[in-house]
């Protein structure tokens, strides 16, 4: 047993689907616009650009070049140089929810280049949503502000 899994376990009440309780549903709450973000473009580009590829691959065809039509060619949201970070992603989000205190996101989203990628796929795809998401982490910015002057951690 490791110490890290004990304390998380004792003093941080942290393990597979402990977290999910009924007082804990504001923290949830509190987590889910950058999960939600996440978590969609990273299935986005798992369906439209990584599965395809994974496929190619397994079937043993080359890499072609793309015609100037093809969307993946066109789009740099499914460019295979972030394929990375959306596996990172994915698997810190599904930690987070289903292992963790789900409103370290808040944290951890702002250190993740995909959080930045995923919002400006929003600009560009989806705009209306791409508001929302400005209008709340501008509100979120200014709230964390605060919080942290006066020395009250954001999340």
């Amino acid at each position: 047993p490791s110490i890290y899994t004990y304390v998380q376990g004792k003093y941080w009440n942290v393990g597979f689907l402990r977290y999910w309780t009924l007082q804990q549903l504001p923290n949830f709450l509190l987590g889910a616009p950058p999960l939600l973000l996440l978590l969609t473009f990273a299935t986005h580009y798992v369906r439209l650009a990584l599965v395809p590829r994974l496929v190619a691959f397994v079937r043993g065809r080359a890499p072609t070049r793309r015609s100037p039509d093809d969307h993946t060619t066109r789009l740099p949201f499914l460019s295979p140089t972030i394929a990375p970070h959306v596996i990172h992603a994915l698997v810190l989000c599904f930690v987070l929810i289903f292992a963790s205190h789900t409103q370290i996101v808040l944290r951890f989203a702002a250190a993740m280049p995909l959080t930045y990628w995923a919002a400006a796929w929003l600009v560009v795809e989806r705009p209306g949503w791409a508001r929302w998401w400005i209008g709340w982490s501008v509100l979120w910015g200014a709230i964390s502000c605060v919080l942290w002057g006066v020395f009250l951690p954001p999340a």
